[in-house]
C-alpha cells in the first residue's frame, strides 16, 4: 500500500504479547502506562527500548505497508498475525538480550527473528529496511514453522528477495570472475561462514522463480529447500543452472 496509515499509539507493559490490529484512522490515541511504549499499526506493533522516540516507527510502518500485500502474495498467504517489532538503540543491550534469549551472540547482526510473530532489530540508519528483511523472515515462518535457518541459504535468499536487496553481479568480484559459491558454502553459519549469501541471495530466489515459477518457490519454503523433491534436479545441476542463469541475465 502506497499510503502511510495513521496509527493508533498504545503504551503498555514491556514483554506482553502484541495488541489487536490498530485502526487506520486520521487521529491517534496515547495511553501512558509504565513508560514502556508499544506502538501499533495495521500490520506491526513496536516495543521501543533505550529511550527511542516513537517517531522512528513512521518510516518503518510505511515500508511495511508498501510491501505487505506483495510479500504475502509471493508466499501465497491470505492473512498474517500482527508482527511485534522490538527495537533497541544500545548495541550492548541488544546483544545482551540476544544472548539471554537465543543463548548465543551474532556479532555484527542488526536484526533477527525470535518467533513467527516477533522480530528484533538494532536501531541504525537502515532500520526500515532491516525490519522489512526480518518481516519477510517472519512471513516465511508462517508458511513453514521449521524454515528458520533450515537451510540457511534459502532462508536468507527468501528474505533478501522479498525485501528487494538486489546486488548487481557485475559489482560482485567473485561472480564477475565466474567463481560462484556452492550451496554448502552459502549454508555456513553466520558466525563462521563468508556471509556471501547476503550478496547473492536475491539471485538464487530470482533463478528459482524465473525457472520453475512462484509455486515451486513456495514449495521450496514448505519443504525446506529440498531441491531434488521440489525442483526435480540435483544440487550440482541446480548450482550449474544458477551460474548459467546469472551469467546470461546479468553478466
Amino acid at each position: 500500500m502506497k499510503k502511510l496509515f495513521t496509527f493508533l499509539i498504545i503504551l503498555f507493559i514491556a514483554g506482553l504479547t502484541s495488541c489487536k490490529e490498530g485502526n487506520t484512522i486520521n487521529s491517534s490515541t496515547t495511553i501512558l502506562q509504565n513508560d514502556q511504549p508499544i506502538i501499533q499499526s495495521t500490520h506491526v506493533s513496536f516495543v521501543l527500548y533505550d529511550g527511542l522516540s516513537q517517531s522512528i516507527t513512521a518510516p518503518i510502518i510505511e515500508k511495511i505497508d508498501q510491501n505487505f500485500d506483495r510479500i504475502l502474495n509471493d508466499m501465497q498467504l491470505i492473512s498474517l498475525p500482527n508482527i511485534k517489532v522490538e527495537i533497541w538503540n544500545d548495541e550492548t543491550h541488544f546483544q545482551n538480550d540476544m544472548k539471554r534469549d537465543l543463548g548465543t551472540n551474532y556479532w555484527g547482526a542488526t536484526g533477527y527473528v525470535y518467533s513467527p510473530t516477533n522480530v528484533r532489530i538494532l536501531n541504525r540508519s537502515s532500520a526500515a529496511q532491516t525490519v522489512l528483511h526480518e518481516f519477510a523472515h517472519a512471513v516465511s515462518l508462517n508458511v513453514n514453522r521449521q524454515f528458520g535457518n533450515n537451510p540457511r541459504w534459502f532462508w536468507e535468499a527468501v528474505a533478501i528477495y522479498e525485501s528487494g536487496e538486489f546486488n548487481d553481479p557485475k559489482n560482485i568480484s567473485y561472480l564477475a570472475a565466474g567463481n560462484f559459491p556452492t550451496i554448502a558454502e552459502l549454508t555456513a553459519d553466520f558466525n563462521t561462514g563468508t556471509r556471501k549469501i547476503y550478496e547473492v541471495g536475491y539471485l538464487l530466489s530470482e533463478y528459482i522463480i524465473e525457472t520453475w515459477g512462484k509455486e515451486s518457490y513456495v514449495q521450496m519454503i514448505k519443504y525446506n529447500a529440498n531441491i531434488q523433491l521440489v525442483l526435480g534436479t540435483s544440487t550440482a545441476q541446480f548450482e550449474n543452472g544458477w551460474k548459467d542463469f546469472v551469467t546470461k541475465k546479468h553478466l
